[in-house]
């Protein structure tokens, strides 16, 4: 297949409401497995850092908490990432300061983080009891709720979201996993859409929304968004993968085992990544169409970012 066929068909992201797929697509007769990871992002106060782990095998044995704790407390913990001890933190803080929304936000968000996720559920609640705009609980409790398949409840929270503030290309992103896992695909499509236009580097919305094309059978439409994906983010093993499927399904198997150790280079325990590797080294062929990821990435036209209105909306 020519390059420039590669490039059409759906890939300028302000056209990608017509659905269909590229002719040139074609499926070699492989077998891939893909995956939806959860987009784990966190947006959160002052001066914490998203941190997506667990506990970091810190000693979180039970403390004794002794006399007032400050914001600070409960921040310094959840900084370190012991997760298990600022939600203790953050529990007394809130005891002190029941009407302090960020208190609830931060116990919220660090119980989700030690796996409680009903006290997190029940702080995000209480924070919006406080604040019903307050758009940082509502993104994360509509987060908690999508991974507990809670959808419609999801559904209702980034709604609300989106009416506070429409220029958050992670409620779009939210919504448009929520679309998707209720099946309504072209409404989740939009969404994607919708997020890459407000921020044209929203790696996750460009990997989810390949991943959509994927998943249809439109392998061309999908490799410039995987590409700029793992172009943007070179450290995510999904990203990778799921580029490595969509270089396999176009017949360039040797690009495609690439990607596939450049996902087992960022997560040795990515076993999905082994098998995949595994099943293209195991092809032979004569010669293959040559892959160069900057170039495939420019086949994915970067819009003009959404002017963000000055508010604290968004906070």
């Amino acid at each position: 297949m020519k390059r420039n066929e590669q490039m059409t068909a759906a890939l300028l992201v302000a056209a990608l409401a017509a659905f269909g797929c590229s002719k040139t697509d074609k499926t070699p007769q492989t077998q891939t497995q893909s995956q939806h990871t959860e987009q784990t992002t966190q947006a959160i106060p002052v001066s914490i850092t998203n941190d997506t782990t667990g506990d970091k095998g810190l000693n979180t044995t039970a403390t004794k908490i002794v006399g007032p704790v400050s914001f600070a407390d409960g921040e310094a913990a959840y900084k370190a990432g012991n997760f298990s001890e600022a939600t203790k933190l953050f529990q007394q803080y809130t005891g002190q300061k029941p009407l302090n929304v960020w208190g609830h936000f931060m116990l919220g968000l660090s119980a989700s983080k030690s796996g409680d996720l009903a006290k997190a559920e029940t702080a995000f609640e209480e924070a919006l009891r406080i604040d019903p705009d307050h758009i940082k609980s509502l993104v994360n409790l509509s987060r908690l709720l999508i991974e507990q398949r809670r959808f419609d409840d999801a559904l209702g929270k980034l709604e609300h979201a989106g009416d506070i503030d429409p220029t958050s290309a992670e409620v779009y992103r939210l919504l448009g996993r929520t679309y998707a896992a209720q099946g309504r695909i072209d409404d989740s499509i939009e969404a994607y859409r919708e997020a890459i236009a407000l921020n044209n580097n929203d790696a996750w919305s460009m990997n989810n929304l390949g991943l959509i094309f994927l998943e249809r059978g439109c392998f061309n439409d999908a490799l410039p968004l995987l590409a700029k994906a793992v172009e943007l983010r070179k450290d995510t093993a999904t990203f990778h993968n799921n580029l490595g499927m969509a270089l396999e399904h176009t017949g360039r198997f040797a690009a495609a085992a690439s990607e596939y150790k450049g996902a087992i280079n960022a997560d040795p325990d990515f076993e999905k990544a082994k098998r995949n590797l595994a099943r293209v080294e195991a092809v032979k062929v004569d010669s293959e169409e040559p892959f160069n990821l900057e170039e495939t990435a420019k086949g994915f036209i970067e819009q003009p970012q959404i002017p963000v209105p000055d508010t604290n909306a968004s906070r």
